[in-house]
């Protein structure tokens, strides 16, 4: 419940949307609900921590440090916004989610300023896009309806 931020990463990328539309999936039924407000929602150019930085600081600025959670698109994008709370005292009383299961991600879980991420099976992942290379060389239908 609460006033939420969501920190997202490049909008020029198509797994941002992705992961975005997901959150909201989840999400969205507390928005309905009045539980959870959108207080903020951005997107980060190019995933840069920086620019999360420079985004979460404009959240807390505009809703005078009020915040209750951060869903971040990324553990980069985590980082940034946690520099943020860090700065205003805040790091480790807000919970913060990432993904992607980075070694500083890992630490900042470890240090109580990340609340969590997600790992992904990054051998099934390069094994699958092998594969589906290896299709498209031989002019193989690899089943895709998108680019």
């Amino acid at each position: 419940k609460g006033k939420y931020v969501y920190i997202g990463g490049s909008e020029a990328d198509n797994n941002a949307h992705l992961f975005k539309k997901g959150a909201m999936n989840v999400l969205q039924k507390y928005i309905d609900s009045g539980d959870i407000q959108i207080v903020y929602d951005q997107w980060s150019k190019d995933w840069n921590p920086a620019a999360a930085l420079s985004n979460m600081e404009n959240a807390l600025t505009a809703n005078n440090n009020q915040i209750d959670a951060v869903v971040a698109a990324n553990d980069g994008t985590a980082g940034g916004a946690i520099q943020a709370l860090t700065a205003q005292g805040l790091a480790g009383k807000i919970p913060v989610s990432g993904q992607d299961a980075e070694l500083a991600a890992a630490q900042r879980i470890i240090e109580g300023t990340q609340t969590m991420t997600v790992y992904k099976p990054i051998k099934a992942l390069a094994e699958k896009a092998a594969e589906l290379a290896v299709k498209l060389a031989k002019g193989e239908d690899v089943g895709a309806d998108k680019k």
